[in-house]
């Protein structure tokens, strides 16, 4: 009896630990979001924005693919003026991306939306974090004729039909989405 409880309670502990669908989605988001940052903070450290979009060209979405399989999640990174065609928003991302981009333009405050989903008979947590563009950010994402002439060479030689430019500080970049089943 005394061991059966001790199993008992043991599972309840473990079960307790796991972290919900909610955390894992958060969790991935937030943990990308740090990862590209630093990466792109050690190019930006040695004075190169150009090495910043060649980093990013060749790690950003494989850093992104191996977050989401080691955590069991769809994660990308997402928006209406992206550089990667794997970046492009479906219809309810480009629908909170919208809206996010007229509540910023007012002046508002934007927060992570999250929403339960059924695809093809499965259940799914859907979470989107926003991304706002930071003074740093426009060295690769500013005004086009603003950015330097070695930068525009990279962007161009990385991502020939690049959308992710033209941009002021504080106006929304895009979004972190993750994908969560459930049970």
């Amino acid at each position: 009896m005394k061991a059966r409880a001790a199993i008992l309670l043991l599972a309840v502990a473990v079960w307790a630990q796991e972290p919900t669908p909610r955390q894992r989605a958060t969790t991935a988001i937030n943990d990308l979001g740090r990862v590209l940052q630093q990466l792109l903070s050690e190019e930006m450290k040695q004075g190169s924005y150009a090495g910043a979009v060649k980093s990013c060209a060749e790690n950003a979405q494989v850093v992104t693919e191996e977050f989401a399989h080691e955590r069991g999640l769809e994660l990308r990174r997402i928006s209406l003026k992206y550089r990667n065609t794997k970046d492009q928003p479906d219809e309810w991302e480009a629908q909170h991306l919208r809206a996010w981009a007229k509540q910023m333009e007012a002046g508002q405050p934007v927060a992570p939306v999250e929403e339960t989903v059924t695809e093809n008979g499965r259940r799914f947590l859907r979470v989107m974090k926003p991304i706002a563009i930071q003074a740093v950010c426009l060295g690769c994402h500013g005004p086009r004729d603003q950015i330097a002439p070695e930068v525009k060479e990279a962007l161009d030689a990385h991502y020939p039909r690049d959308k992710a430019t033209g941009y002021k500080a504080g106006e929304l970049r895009g979004a972190f989405s993750a994908l969560v089943a459930l049970p």
